[in-house]
Parts: structure tokens; C-alpha cells; sequence
């Protein structure tokens, strides 16, 4: 399944987020392959990529290491297919 994401930032600008998204990319690899990462505007990102393991990536998401730092970083994401 093909996804698009549109990341707002909030408290931070696109370097940041992208720090932390880099953060985990090994991870987010084992669930994901073909991930392209745009840069939109200081505040905003679109990520899209092909989801091989749906429940990995949930699973993923919901790591509380990860929710704080997006919480911190007042990531909201739109998804789009």
C-alpha cells in the first residue's frame, strides 16, 4: 500500500523533525520500503513510501519514545493514499 504524509511542525522547523525522523529510520525500515522525504516549507514534510508490514508500523508508531518526541515537536500528519 502506497501512503503520502503531510508532517506540520509546530514547535520546531523541518531539520528538526527530520533529526528525529532519521532517529529511527532502521526501524521504520523492517515495515516500509521506498520512503521519499520532501522538504515543503520550514514547517511542513511530505513522506511517502510503500508499507510491507502494516502492523509493525503500528506498532512503531505507538512506541512512547516516539509520541513524545512528536508531542514535543507538535507533529500533526495528514495521510493521503
Amino acid at each position: 500500500m502506497r501512503v503520502v504524509a503531510i508532517i506540520t511542525i509546530e514547535n520546531g522547523e523541518f531539520s528538526d523533525w527530520l533529526t528525529f525522523f532519521e532517529s529511527y529510520s532502521d526501524e521504520r525500515h523492517k515495515f516500509v520500503c521506498n520512503e521519499v522525504i520532501k522538504c515543503l516549507d520550514l514547517h511542513k514534510a511530505e513522506v511517502s513510501f510503500d508499507v510491507t508490514d502494516l502492523d509493525g508500523l503500528m506498532a512503531l508508531s505507538a512506541r512512547e519514545d516516539i509520541l513524545s518526541c512528536e508531542k514535543k515537536l507538535g507533529l500533526s500528519t495528514e495521510i493521503s493514499q
